[in-house]
């Protein structure tokens, strides 16, 4: 029995692409085959025009892929082709997976010659649960990360508040010592005049009385024991002050370090999140689900103006029901909006969002055609939503492959306007219906 080629396998296309292909490989492969696929593309487009090329049979793309995983992942290709048994290969499978090597064995199980559809159904549904649990560890992390960032905040404002107190005692200590430094040279320059006045003293006892010069001399002895104790008080409290400035230091450089650990602790989180975090999941994450604000701020009602500042007159004045422009302003529109009274399809999306969806349409004057990208509804029911659409709007980041293909190909087709927005968001659809309803250039 011949082994299973990547066109045999071209409904895990998608997968096998995006889970045995780094970004750069991917990118590296779309080179090779020329202006296929633009410099400037996307992640995303380059990724569907390799899920593409799986599915046509001979093609360059296809036959280059085959090898270049072939050889990449030869050693599981040799592991899982030893054994036909069923069981042997879902428990190899397991044994893999669980030790965190999913790629080479999920590309030998796709070309096993013997591998069951059930097992590669259970194979894809495993490898599709995991993205889903990636995305759910992202985000975990990414709270976690604020909450770091939060915490490293304080530390930076402590940090910086222990760095003031301490500069205001060295500047305090600094006058202190100079202080006590005046007041040693001045009471040096006193003792050296006590012992000039001693000398003196001593010549003046020749010529005075005995008494009188011993209580001169006596007076002298407690000056000079008084200047001595103040000397030895000043020294002892400049001592004091250079101890707490060497424990003041110490606890500087303490600081420090814990800060450097905090720097490096917050930069080992940083590292790890954004080399998990793919440009989707990225931008994904940008995109909070503050619904309701969104719409209260798409603009309040007016009325009583055909313009914005020209009354109403003739029919709308006298029946003000049949004014379009009126209604129009109404809804928060500009009368010269292109969309007005249109029909826009919105193909994907987020199903819970659908409801807001058309109440944003309403608010640009046009009606909201909604197909969920094929994950119930059918192509059938695509393809007549398409002919009743003037133009149709496809979030990238929220719909299958074939129906974005399919869009694509109608809409180039029957020349209808298509915007592919960035997210699923209320506030990409805004974009997207204000630049259909821009004036055309």
């Amino acid at each position: 029995m011949e082994r299973k080629t990547l066109f045999d396998n071209a409904e895990f296309a998608c997968p096998i692409v995006g889970t045995c292909l780094t970004l750069s490989e991917l990118r590296r492969i779309c080179r090779k085959f020329g202006d296929a696929v633009p410099e400037n593309a996307s992640d995303y487009e380059a990724h569907v025009f390799l899920v593409g090329q799986a599915k046509i049979a001979g093609s360059a793309a296809v036959k280059y892929l085959q090898k270049y995983l072939d050889k990449k992942y030869r050693r599981d290709l040799r592991a899982f082709f030893k054994t036909e048994d069923e069981a042997e290969l879902r428990r190899m499978w397991r044994d893999r997976a669980e030790a965190g090597d999913v790629p080479g064995p999920f590309w030998a199980l796709m070309c096993h010659p013997t591998a069951s559809d059930g097992l590669l159904r259970d194979v894809y549904g495993e490898i599709h649960m995991l993205s889903h649990r990636v995305g759910a560890a992202n985000r975990a992390d990414l709270s976690k990360l604020s909450r770091l960032e939060d915490k490293l905040a304080e530390v930076t404002a402590a940090l910086e508040e222990s760095k003031t107190i301490l500069r205001q005692a060295v500047s305090v200590w600094k006058t202190r010592c100079r202080q006590a430094m005046e007041e040693l040279a001045a009471e040096r320059g006193k003792r050296q005049s006590a012992e000039r006045e001693r000398i003196s003293l001593r010549e003046a006892i020749e010529n005075s009385a005995v008494a009188a010069v011993r209580r001169d001399r006596d007076v002298m002895r407690g000056q000079l024991l008084e200047l001595s104790d103040r000397l030895e008080s000043t020294e002892a409290e400049a001592a004091r002050q250079a101890v707490l400035l060497e424990r003041m230091h110490a606890d500087l450089q303490k600081t420090r370090q814990d800060l450097a650990d905090r720097d490096s602790e917050v930069a080992a989180l940083e590292a790890s999140l954004f080399s998990a975090l793919g440009d989707a999941a990225a931008a994904h994450a940008a995109h909070a689900e503050h619904h309701l604000e969104e719409l209260a701020a798409l603009g309040e009602p007016l009325a009583g103006h055909c313009q914005s500042d020209t009354p109403c007159t003739g029919e709308c004045a006298t029946n003000p029901a049949a004014c379009k422009c009126r209604a129009a302003l109404e809804r928060g529109l500009p009368v010269s909006s292109a969309i007005t009274g249109k029909r826009v399809l919105y193909v994907g999306g987020r199903s819970s969002l659908v409801s807001h969806y058309k109440v944003l349409a309403e608010k640009f004057g046009c009606e909201l055609l909604h197909h969920d990208g094929g994950r119930e509804q059918s192509s059938h029911r695509l393809w007549e939503l398409l002919g009743s659409a003037d133009a149709v709007v496809c979030p990238v980041d929220c719909v299958s492959h074939e129906a974005c293909s399919l869009v694509k190909q109608a809409c180039k087709g029957c020349l209808k306007p298509l915007i592919l927005a960035r997210s699923s968001g209320l506030s990409s659809l805004a974009r997207s219906l204000a630049e259909l309803g821009a004036p055309a250039q």
